[in-house]
């Protein structure tokens, strides 16, 4: 209950401050919106110019897009503290506050900031959901709905998972952004179907970097009602499990080599 009332006390006081500046919050949630808005108009003018995508309608993938949104957009809103980590915190010595604090450091990076501009990403994906599935006729049930509920929830979990691992490398290597940005990058595959990728493709994306696992199966569960939504919700929760518990193993081993540099 400590820990409960001190993460909301520390996120209270991250939007308190980014409220003193309400112009800069807003300028940021818009451009998040301006930002994938772009991206989905690139995404409809290729596809417009290529009626399918290996069988694949422009509502059908506009369905896998927008709902990846959503887990990505959760990990944007409360674990952006890790890349600031990987770049330049550990690097520039500015972790010796924290470790000098009676909290355990990796709690602090989930307190220190809450970034509103995931909302934008929140919007956008839920309207191409809504829009995509109108056009779909998509016949709705329990289970889709809660396996997609488990994706987008426990899938933000993954991703964060892989954020804190890498991040944490930079406690020995004192800067591992490049190589985070690269695991991150693997996100973006997961926006569309993995039925179109190679089978290599398909196998790191379900069992190597599991995005697809909580984006592409979910999605196809609902759409066309190919696996078992609860027995594929218990393989996104294990995985989330497994995933965030290793990477709390790697990054408490790691900040044991955390050095106060300042260059």
């Amino acid at each position: 209950m400590r820990y409960i009332k001190l993460y909301f006390t520390c996120i209270k006081r991250s939007i308190l401050s980014r409220l003193d500046y309400k112009h800069d919050a807003i300028i940021s949630i818009l451009s998040f919106l301006f930002s994938n808005a772009c991206s989905l108009c690139a995404l409809y003018f290729i596809l417009q110019a290529i009626p399918t995508l290996k069988g694949y309608s422009i509502a059908e993938v506009g369905f896998f897009y927008g709902f990846s949104m959503l887990p990505i957009a959760i990990d944007h809103l409360f674990s952006d503290e890790f890349w600031l980590v990987a770049y330049r915190r550990v690097q520039l010595g500015d972790m010796d506050m924290h470790f000098l604090r009676p909290v355990p450091v990796i709690f602090q990076m989930f307190a220190q900031t809450f970034q509103p501009d995931g909302f934008g990403e929140v919007i956008v994906g839920i309207a191409m959901i809504i829009v995509c599935g109108i056009n779909l006729h998509v016949t709705v049930s329990f289970g889709a709905i809660f396996v997609l509920v488990i994706g987008a929830v426990f899938g933000a979990i993954i991703i964060t998972s892989f954020k804190i691992i890498f991040s944490a490398l930079a406690f020995i290597f004192k800067r591992s952004g490049p190589l985070l940005q690269i695991i991150y990058n693997f996100t973006s595959y997961a926006k569309y179907p993995i039925a179109i990728y190679p089978k290599v493709i398909r196998i790191i994306l379900i069992f190597v970097l599991p995005f697809g696992l909580f984006v592409s199966l979910p999605v196809d569960t609902l759409l066309y009602g190919t696996y078992n939504p609860y027995l594929l919700s218990l393989c996104i929760i294990g995985a989330a499990i497994v995933l965030f518990a290793l990477a709390v193993l790697i990054w408490t081993r790691c900040e044991r080599h955390y050095e106060s540099t300042g260059s």
